[in-house]
């Protein structure tokens, strides 16, 4: 290959991957949002008794009855102090939304044909997304009741409504939007009550979790492409999904510099979170590198020791390399070549036809001309 080729083909490819990396970063890089929800779910059948389950990010963490069998919440915060007047409030509240309905439906609400075995169920709560760059976002909330296993009604948060499922559910519907005190109850308690205890016991989880947590910080580098350059890398793992800053030094300076890269705080999958970051710089740099990691009240600096993993050291003929980028390169290119070829294609048969359509509508304006005179 030549040396023209060769300089073409290496700068060509360059752009491609630079231009690919930042598409790929713009669709799903950055900081991931991560979901919780709190929600309670209740059933009775034909009496007033009643069992509720109470569910803490899709886990069931509590649950009582109305003869008075309770279970013992499965999260330590949940049992004492400041937290245990917390979840005494998420339950009272749930039970406030329930009653309601309980008592209508189950009591007062004769449209039903009460004969045999009437099961009501209800569930009440809110979903929330929590992004350390946006801040928290609602996404979802629950104020539903079920007859007999079938949608009964449902309130509608953005109309400030309740709509009925069935079609047994509209005297109760209309009855409800009637009662501006049952609509505003309602929508309290979705909107603002529900949300601000999530995140209240949100804040007691990540206390806990930090006491007991054990995350772990690492500093390493790998050999870049670049024969050059090496990839010098923190990863910063095991913490409780929180607000959590790492800052890069070289020396004692913070770097700012466009090139350094961030993953965004992202989900391990275990209820714990981990942030990476990453930075080019040259293999025969004498300067110092660390990492601090700030998270909660820990403070952690993790220097580099200098060690460089092989990852993909350079081959001592470059060129084969990049003639292997460009080829990949240009097969994925076919695709769209034959593509932009069959457009082409397209618009040249419009075109004879077009002009064949002209001539004949020009004779016929011709022979009509004719017979006019």
């Amino acid at each position: 290959m030549d040396q023209d080729g060769y300089s073409l083909s290496k700068w060509f490819c360059k752009m491609f991957c630079i231009y690919s990396f930042s598409l790929f970063w713009t669709l799903f890089g950055g900081t991931v949002s991560v979901p919780h929800s709190l929600l309670g779910t209740y059933t009775a059948v034909n009496t007033d008794e009643f069992t509720c389950v109470l569910w803490h990010d899709g886990e069931a963490v509590d649950s009582y009855s109305s003869n008075g069998t309770d279970s013992v919440p499965r999260r330590n915060w949940m049992r004492e102090g400041r937290g245990r007047s917390l979840w005494k409030s998420v339950k009272r509240r749930n039970m406030a939304q329930w009653n309601r309905g309980r008592t209508d439906i189950l009591k007062n609400y004769t449209g039903i044909n009460m004969s045999g075995a009437a099961v009501l169920q209800g569930r009440f709560g809110c979903e929330i997304e929590r992004n350390p760059d946006s801040g928290v976002r609602r996404t979802r909330t629950f104020a539903q009741y079920g007859w007999n296993g079938e949608d009964f009604l449902s309130f509608n948060l953005s109309r400030l409504q309740w709509e009925a499922s069935a079609g047994s559910a509209v005297p109760m519907k209309r009855k409800w939007n009637r009662d501006q005190d049952i609509t505003m109850e309602t929508n309290n308690y979705i909107e603002h009550t529900c949300v601000i205890h999530l995140l209240d016991s949100l804040s007691f989880e990540a206390e806990e979790s930090q006491e007991t947590a054990e995350p772990t910080a690492a500093v390493f580098a790998k050999r870049s492409w670049d024969p050059g350059k090496v990839i010098l890398t923190c990863l910063f793992t095991g913490f409780h999904c929180r607000d959590t800053t790492v800052e890069v030094y070289r020396d004692d300076d913070i770097i700012t510099e466009d090139g350094l890269l961030s993953s965004g705080i992202r989900p391990n999958g275990d209820g714990t979170c981990q942030l990476r970051k990453s930075l080019d710089i040259s293999n025969s740099t004498e300067a110092s590198y660390s990492y601090e990691v700030q998270f909660g009240s820990l403070k952690r600096l993790v220097k580099w020791d200098g060690t460089i993993w092989e990852r993909a050291t350079p081959r001592q003929d470059y060129d084969y390399y990049w003639f292997f980028m460009t080829l990949v390169l240009a097969i994925g290119l076919v695709p769209l070549f034959f593509v932009f070829m069959r457009l082409l294609r397209d618009r040249w048969r419009r075109q004879p036809n077009q002009r064949t359509e002209d001539l004949a509508l020009s004779v016929i304006e011709r022979v009509d001309g004719a017979q006019v005179e």
